[in-house]
């Protein structure tokens, strides 16, 4: 900008040296030398951008100019991808608070009564989603209960030596006792689903220690 405010102000000055000139000059050969000369110098002046022009190294500057274009395309971009993985992780820590606080209002909607009939209650909760849709809160694929007794056992009981019986069939103990874990499982499955209003499908219960 500043070198055509200059070329400017040099083409004004010179019309006005060259007018000044042409009324001090007489009027005889000279005077037409001197206005050749002026007019020359004139166009010289008028000429000087596109001389300019010829004296830049023009492939140079193109080369300089596509590079600055591909550097703030690669920065672009890098703060685009930055962007996007700012947004994952706000949005990661939103689901992940969201779904906080779901299992603790399950856990609180569910343990009273599971410890009045039956005596545990949840330690845990997750959930399992299916990923093949978008909206990630319809599609609860699974829940994942971590149950464990109230701890209040009679600890007479526990201290109380158990008597050493022989079994002449040591499989029926086990299988009574697995029948019974899973009756008690149904049931617990059946008043979850009642108090969650969730299909009974999707509850799956672990038990701490192992227990089944």
């Amino acid at each position: 900008m500043n070198m055509i405010v200059e070329w400017v102000m040099q083409i004004i000055v010179f019309i006005l040296l060259g007018t000044l000139v042409e009324l001090l000059l007489p009027n005889n050969v000279m005077k037409k030398y001197v206005n050749i000369v002026v007019g020359l110098l004139l166009l010289f002046i008028l000429a000087k951008p596109i001389l300019y022009l010829f004296s830049v190294d023009v492939t140079s500057q193109l080369e300089r100019m596509e590079q600055a274009i591909f550097e703030d395309e690669a920065t672009f971009e890098e703060t685009e991808t930055l962007l996007e993985k700012q947004k994952k992780d706000i949005q990661a820590e939103q689901d992940a608070y969201i779904w906080n606080e779901v299992k603790l209002q399950l856990i609180k909607e569910a343990n009273p009564t599971l410890l009045e009939k039956y005596s545990v209650t949840i330690d845990d909760i997750s959930f399992h989603l299916d990923g093949s849709s978008e909206d990630k809160y319809d599609n609860l694929e699974t829940v994942i209960v971590t149950m464990q007794t109230n701890g209040q056992v009679d600890k007479k009981k526990e201290e109380k030596i158990k008597p050493i019986i022989i079994e002449t069939t040591p499989n029926v103990k086990e299988k009574n006792r697995k029948e019974t874990n899973t009756r008690l499982n149904m049931k617990i499955e059946d008043t979850l689903e009642e108090i969650w209003g969730l299909d009974k499908g999707k509850i799956h219960l672990d038990w701490e220690g192992g227990t089944s």
